[in-house]
């Protein structure tokens, strides 16, 4: 809910202050770099140490975070430049969680439950996406953009308190190997198992899926006029439809064959996208966020069980750290869709990289007998 209502506030701070679609890519597309080099290394600490450790210091460090923005804000001295760095830093601080996360994941569920079990997560996340921007929307229209802030120091505080209650872990010592050595045998790993790299590949072109976030407050402000409210209906419109394909997931018990469902994803977050770039009624324009949305839980728990379960148990923090990095491509599609929209118009550049998208999962899958077999 955090992570959902920062985004939501962010974007709509940015614009509150004078930017353009631009900087509200800009604050979500250079995030990446510190991202980088702190995931990868978090995924060695995952290895060695494990995850809990790890989750409760990145919610520390974005309590620490949201205070300062609250403080920017509330005291009306926050500047366009503020939104972009602290932004950055919060990705630092996700950047040392989110191998944690997918790690423990594949340690405490069985994995016949796996499929299932993600899609319960992704049906928590598409809740939070439902709840927070709604939420936030109706915090700055009547407390003001301070207030999402203040909301976020509440939910991070509460959230540690969960991560008290996880696992410890209670693997075997490791001898530890020079840092850099053991990011590059992770990524060593992954190039040497063919069905492991095809699904990083699919994992990167995220960062074509993710053109379409920059223009979602765009369009509610310029071309529906709706507000911070209106914006907010339409990520939970979107959030609605990724609940309610988990939903589905979760009482269909999955599948055992996830190749075809991949691709079937892709297509419904591309086909969503189109529609969207180029619609210009507020009721269709949520009819395809909802498409888009319905699209995450069938790919996440199609693709991320794959890469869990392919991958032996001592190399998991850091291939999931590379995951975690992949995903950081729906940042990277923040600034570039900003970027290419504003030069060639927001709906050619969304039909582009959509097909691309498209065009990528297909080929991918269908060249690679041992991936459909899966």
């Amino acid at each position: 809910m955090g992570i959902e209502l920062r985004l939501m506030a962010q974007a709509w701070l940015i614009l509150e202050l004078g930017g353009s679609q631009v900087w509200v890519g800009a604050a979500n597309g250079l995030r990446v770099v510190p991202f980088i080099a702190i995931t990868l290394v978090a995924g060695v600490w995952v290895d060695r140490l494990g995850g809990r450790i790890l989750i409760l210091i990145e919610r520390s460090l974005l309590i620490g975070l949201a205070v300062i923005t609250a403080l920017l804000v509330i005291t009306d001295v926050i500047v366009l430049w503020h939104v972009v760095v602290l932004s950055v830093a919060a990705s630092s601080a996700l950047a040392i969680g989110m191998p944690s996360m997918q790690s423990m994941m594949r340690d405490i569920v069985p994995a016949s439950s796996l499929q299932v079990a993600l899609s319960l997560n992704g049906l928590a996340f598409s809740f939070a996406r439902a709840i927070s921007p709604v939420g936030g929307g109706f915090l700055i229209a009547g407390f003001g953009l301070g207030s999402p802030w203040l909301a976020l120091i509440g939910l991070y505080a509460l959230a540690i308190g969960f991560a008290l209650k996880l696992p410890r872990h209670h693997g075997e010592p490791k001898e530890s190997k020079p840092m850099l050595r053991e990011i590059l045998a992770g990524f060593g790993y992954i190039r040497a198992n063919p069905v492991i790299a095809r699904l990083m590949i699919l994992s990167f072109s995220t960062i074509l899926a993710g053109t379409v976030l920059p223009i979602i407050p765009v369009y509610a402000r310029e071309r529906f006029d709706v507000g911070a409210t209106g914006f907010g209906i339409m990520m939970a419109s979107f959030a609605l439809g990724q609940g309610c394909a988990a939903i589905f997931i979760i009482t269909r018990g999955g599948w055992e064959r996830k190749a075809i469902p991949i691709v079937i994803a892709a297509t419904m977050w591309g086909t969503g996208m189109i529609v969207f770039g180029f619609s210009t009624s507020f009721p269709l324009s949520l009819a395809a966020l909802f498409i888009t949305g319905a699209a995450v839980p069938v790919w996440v728990s199609s693709v991320l069980p794959l890469l869990q379960l392919q991958t032996e148990r001592p190399m998991l923090g850091r291939v999931m750290s590379v995951y975690a990095l992949s995903l950081e491509g729906l940042t990277l599609g923040w600034l570039a869709g900003a970027w290419v929209g504003q030069l060639i118009g927001n709906h050619w550049m969304l039909l582009g990289s959509a097909g691309l998208f498209i065009a990528l999962h297909a080929g991918l899958m269908f060249t690679s007998p041992q991936l459909r077999r899966l």
